[in-house]
């Protein structure tokens, strides 16, 4: 019997809740940004305890803008971390900055705070910290440093919804936060993010950035248009499938924590193998390993159709950011052996048993 495969991450969406949302939507012949979308954003507002949020087309369109909101322009450097989606720098370079890369630390892959302080110069106009796979324990460190330098704080949150420090929720700590709802968040509404902030001044930004730097509602006809912006709304229909799963929100949060805590319990790690901590009120939205024989576990894993997936390669290994990892030793030494585990919100206990024995398996034919 061929064994059921198991997949890295799958959106779950409440269908009958889903298609009842949206007859409502096409019942008001609405399809595109109105009343749902501030729904949506005002729900998230209330869960993550922030003032502010603009939803925008992806995790890198909020980013963006975040950046352009700040009035980072041509000639500006903004840090970025070196291991990180290209999305994060991607955004960086759109808004016409310079992306600058720093080294990550070893045992939670979050910015290396030694590394950040040698990067920052007079150009230096803000610190994006990546909240890999939902953590972002050294976030107030950063804010430290931040504000002796007197440099803006984005957070890339793209992968810590409802993701916690010090009961203080993740992407509302900076300047602004970054969230992305795709498909393999633990909320999608199939591509989308959000920008939240507690500043006025930067709301009001955010929301004529999105819309054309259209002031207030559109009429459709003679409206004020006192900025440059762009087409960054966020639709009806998107919204009421981001809604519908908002109201399991609660029960996500405690299947992937199960999930982790599971994967703690039962997998036996060892200097050549171990997963990565998450502090108290962190959420893991996936579980991530360091394994020194990384890509034949992978494929092992592969061959009893469990599927993983690989971290990305550094930002200075890709064309775009090409350097040397000169000042980047964490990341040259952690290259090819980072990976995500399953992290589904589908899986069961069976399907976290079959994937244990397997790597335990692995680890002990293999030594560890």
């Amino acid at each position: 019997m061929k064994k059921i495969k198991i997949l890295l991450s799958e959106p779950s969406i409440p269908e009958s809740r889903t298609i009842q949302l949206t007859k409502k939507v096409l019942k008001n012949n609405f399809p595109n940004e109105g009343n749902f979308t501030k729904l949506f954003e005002k729900k998230i507002s209330k869960l993550l305890k922030v003032k502010y949020v603009v939803s925008a087309t992806s995790g890198t369109v909020s980013i963006f803008l975040a950046l352009k909101a700040l009035g980072i322009k041509k000639g500006d450097e903004v840090i970025v971390p070196n291991i990180t989606f290209p999305a994060t720098a991607n955004a960086v370079v759109l808004s016409g900055a310079k992306p600058v890369l720093v080294d990550i630390n070893k045992d939670d892959l979050l910015i290396n705070e030694k590394s950040l302080i040698k990067k920052i110069n007079r150009r230096t106009k803000a610190i994006i910290p990546v909240h890999i796979s939902g953590r972002g324990s050294n976030i107030k460190k950063i804010l430290k440093i931040a504000k002796l330098k007197k440099i803006f704080v984005v957070e890339d949150a793209a992968e810590a919804f409802m993701s916690k420090v010090n009961k203080k929720y993740l992407g509302t700590f900076g300047d602004l936060g970054c969230f992305s709802f795709a498909p393999n968040k633990i909320i999608t509404t199939g591509q989308g993010g959000v920008v939240v902030t507690n500043n006025k001044s930067i709301y009001k930004n955010l929301s004529k950035l999105k819309d054309q730097g259209r002031v207030g509602p559109t009429t459709g006809g003679e409206d004020i248009y006192n900025s440059v912006g762009y087409n960054f709304k966020f639709t009806n229909l998107q919204a009421v499938l981001g809604l519908a799963q908002l109201e399991t929100i609660n029960k996500r949060i405690s299947i992937l924590k199960s999930h982790y805590a599971f994967y703690k319990k039962n997998l036996a790690q060892t200097r050549n193998f171990k997963l990565f901590e998450f502090t108290k009120g962190e959420l893991p939205l996936w579980t991530d390993v360091y394994s020194t024989k990384r890509n034949k576990l992978f494929e092992y894993l592969k061959k009893q159709r469990i599927l993983g997936r690989y971290f990305w390669f550094p930002l200075n290994t890709c064309k775009p950011y090409k350097k040397s990892f000169s000042g980047l030793k964490n990341s040259k030494m952690l290259t090819k052996k980072l990976m995500w585990l399953p992290s589904s919100l589908k899986l069961n206990k069976k399907d976290l048993s079959r994937i244990c024995f397997y790597i335990n398996k692995y680890n002990l034919n293999k030594n560890g």
